[in-house]
């Protein structure tokens, strides 16, 4: 937002300038037009390419070395240096290299660490509280003028042509148009009896309304609202009114003719209003005459005659498309020229590299990224990543990744950063052999595959040192006013690692946090979104948020299945954290029987779930909220707040089955005719329902369950509010039915012996 305040700001001034530049020598609609471009620039709150022209280019403020702040996420490649010279290289921000020696500075915690202040909130909170107010005064305001004038006015029959109804009303101070849908002309009571004046009126005001000015008083009412705060937009909008009614005037001169013009200024002078106040700009009004201060100029124009040249509208035109190129383009980034500093570079280097013992190999280039951070303590950061970009496979290797202090051109070391125990999110269950995660028979349940470049995980699940990447991005990704960032992997497919690291403010150091695929940051929602393809036409997004312990949480999963045989080709789940459920926290789990990522498991079964309802009952269901317990229990409400106060419809209990606690596999069943909040219709039903008994009713849907899948009913009994059913296997299961529809409720097992209860 402050490069679209910068640059409507900019704007603006040159405009008025250029107006004042060519004032009498430009036809006064010309000028007018002129204020076309800075409406756009005020509702358009984006720059729609880079340039060299952007003013942007000429505001960007130095720094010291690597010490800008970086306001967007930026991949810096890797820059030449020399290795193992005794000095640490950097880029300074001329394109320029430093060096200086290695060591300790001062220790990191010896400033004190104050958590930042959500500025960003707090002045969006204030901009959309200014922008409310203001756009709820513009409705009052003209809601309350036009019921009076509504209550007040009466038509007024005329012998003069007028292509807009005339009304005549005590409560408007000067003759004026108003309405935007259904525009009229409002006079002052008596101006009807002077029928030369009242010619100048019409004509007055049928000029705005063929030129449509009562809807360019609408499009200054919302740049007033949006930019409230901007006292430039004020001025714009008031000398904007200005000229509108000046190009109003010279029209009406042309259709009056030029014996009209003292005439047709003295009725101006006879209509003038005491003064033009900030409520004035805000009525959707054209008026014949406004304040005092703003009729002199108006009359100077009619009195004066002034002469108009060709070669000002040509020069005024050129101004204004260059002032525009400037204004809508944004900076281009690194468009400096680093020509004559990269020679110089590659002197400084080679100088070096001369009194090296250790010369750079022929195989390999030692290479370097540097990115700058700001960790909210008054001092100038940056993120060190070195390494070696090898001859034959040209991958970039990593050996190290330092955090930096810069101060007098000096480079002071604060973390040596491991690049190791990341938490992976998405996986591939290990070969039976244990030869790592990558290896072996694929699951259907990880549909997701990720390889971790060139570090992977050992067979005993533990992450390797990860070594190939291609690049580093700064992002505040916990939301808590600090950059961390995250290294971006390299992939044989589509989905591309990201692994996070962390700041931790009381610590003063950053950890590693979680490796996540095709990672993007959406600062406006404060999420971390996931998008994801399995190879199998299937695309998927989830959505991650971290809480205090930066834990990260899984809050949604959307997924779009191209397949034409795909039962849901879309789906869109809200997972719950409830009181009784498990958190969606990815941790490695091994005592399950697929082990892995734990919201991969809910996904899954959430699928599967939704699966068997369809095949129980016909109604398919593909946007939903639901949890999950222990006990592999996944329950499905139709909103957050159904899940978290139990208003469950469908809930299916995998237990052992889904690698999650021991228990009997269940099914639980409400549709709309038992339950207000259930979506769900039991469209599957024996024909001949009314003619048949419970226990044949119990036998049908049991011959129909997946939960019942080859299994054939021995014997069927009646068994407290249900039936007991006993199979030919030697299980045994409890089904229950609705008591008034007669549709399936519950189902319960397989029992190896028979339940006592």
């Amino acid at each position: 937002m402050g490069e679209w305040i910068i640059t409507s700001s900019i704007l603006i001034v040159f405009i008025i300038l250029i107006r004042g530049l060519c004032k009498d020598k430009i036809g006064l609609r010309a000028r007018y037009a002129l204020w076309l471009v800075v409406a756009v620039r005020l509702l358009v709150p984006f720059s729609f390419a880079e340039s060299s022209l952007s003013v942007l280019n000429f505001l960007e403020t130095g720094g010291s070395g690597q010490a800008q702040e970086l306001e967007r996420k930026e991949l810096i490649f890797p820059v030449p240096v020399v290795p193992e010279t005794g000095k640490v290289v950097t880029e300074n921000g001329s394109g320029g290299v430093s060096a200086g020696n290695t060591g300790q500075g001062e220790p990191f915690g010896s400033t004190a660490e104050v958590r930042p202040f959500a500025w960003k909130k707090v002045l969006g909170g204030i901009w959309l509280t200014g922008a409310v107010l203001l756009a709820g005064t513009v409705l009052l305001l003209n809601g309350d003028y036009r019921r009076r004038i509504y209550c007040s006015r009466r038509k007024c029959r005329l012998s003069l042509k007028s292509r807009l109804p005339v009304y005549l009303s005590p409560v408007v101070e000067t003759p004026c148009m108003y309405g935007l849908i259904s525009p009229a002309i409002y006079l002052t009571p008596g101006i009807e009896k002077n029928e030369k004046k009242l010619k100048y009126v019409l004509c007055h005001e049928n000029t705005h309304y063929r030129n449509h000015d009562n809807l360019w008083a609408l499009v200054r009412a919302v740049c007033l609202c949006i930019h409230w705060y901007n006292p430039l937009v004020w001025a714009a909008a008031a000398i904007s009114r200005q000229d509108c009614e000046l190009a109003c005037d010279e029209e009406a001169l042309k259709l009056l003719g030029e014996e009209e013009r003292i005439s047709y200024g003295r009725t101006l002078l006879d209509f003038s209003i005491q003064g033009d106040t900030i409520f004035h700009g805000l009525q959707l009004t054209t008026a014949v005459a406004g304040g005092k201060r703003q009729l002199k100029e108006r009359l100077m124009m009619i009195v004066g005659q002034p002469r108009r040249q060709t070669g000002a509208l040509v020069l005024a035109m050129g101004l204004t498309l260059a002032v525009s190129a400037a204004a809508f383009t944004g900076k281009v980034n690194g468009q400096e020229s680093e020509n004559g500093s990269r020679e110089a570079d590659i002197q400084n280097l080679s100088a070096d590299a001369e009194g090296s013992s250790n010369p750079v190999r022929e195989d390999r280039v030692e290479s370097t990224s540097i990115v700058s951070l700001d960790l909210k303590d008054g001092r100038d950061y940056t993120l060190k990543l070195g390494g070696e970009a090898a001859a034959e496979d040209g991958k970039y290797r990593v050996s190290r990744l330092e955090l930096n202090w810069i101060h007098d051109r000096v480079e002071e070391n604060v973390q040596t950063i491991e690049l190791e125990n990341v938490g992976v999110l998405c996986t591939r269950p290990a070969g039976e052999g244990g030869e790592g995660w990558y290896s072996g028979k694929q699951e259907s349940l990880y549909a997701k595959p990720l390889y971790a470049g060139g570090g992977g995980f050992s067979g005993n699940g533990e992450l390797s040192r990860l070594q190939e990447i291609s690049g580093i991005f700064a992002e505040d990704l916990n939301f808590d006013g600090y950059k961390d960032f995250y290294l971006q992997g390299i992939s044989q497919g589509a989905n591309i690692p990201c692994y996070c690291y962390l700041w931790n403010p009381g610590e003063k150091r950053f950890e590693p946090g979680y490796m996540i695929p095709n990672l993007r940051v959406n600062p406006e929602e404060e999420l971390l979104e996931s998008a994801t393809e399995d190879g199998n036409n299937v695309l998927s997004v989830k959505y991650y948020r971290f809480d205090d312990q930066n834990s990260l949480h899984m809050l949604r999963y959307t997924e779009e299945n191209r397949s034409q045989d795909a039962l849901f080709p879309s789906l869109d789940l809200t997972y719950c954290e409830t009181a009784y459920g498990l958190p969606a926290v990815d941790e490695w789990d091994y005592g399950t029987v697929y082990g892995g990522a734990l919201t991969e498991r809910f996904v899954y079964w959430a699928k599967q779930a939704l699966t068997e309802l369809y095949e129980i009952t016909g109604t398919k269901l593909d946007t939903l909220c639901f949890s999950m317990t222990s006990f592999g229990d996944v329950s499905f409400g139709q909103t957050p707040a159904d899940v978290v106060g139990s208003r469950i419809f469908f809930d299916r209990v995998y237990g052992e089955r889904a690698g999650f606690e021991s228990c009997i596999e269940h099914v639980g069943l409400a549709t709309e005719r038992t339950v207000w909040f259930s979506p769900v219709t039991q469209w599957r039903v024996p024909e001949n329902l009314d003619k048949m008994t419970d226990s044949e009713v119990v036998r049908w849907y049991f011959e129909r369950l997946p939960l019942t899948e080859g299994e054939i009913p021995e014997s069927i009994e009646p068994w407290t509010d249900g039936y007991m059913i006993r199979a030919e296997s030697g299980n045994y299961y409890k089904i229950f039915l609705q008591p008034v529809t007669r549709e399936l409720n519950q189902v319960y097992g397989p029992y190896g012996t028979r339940p006592n209860n």
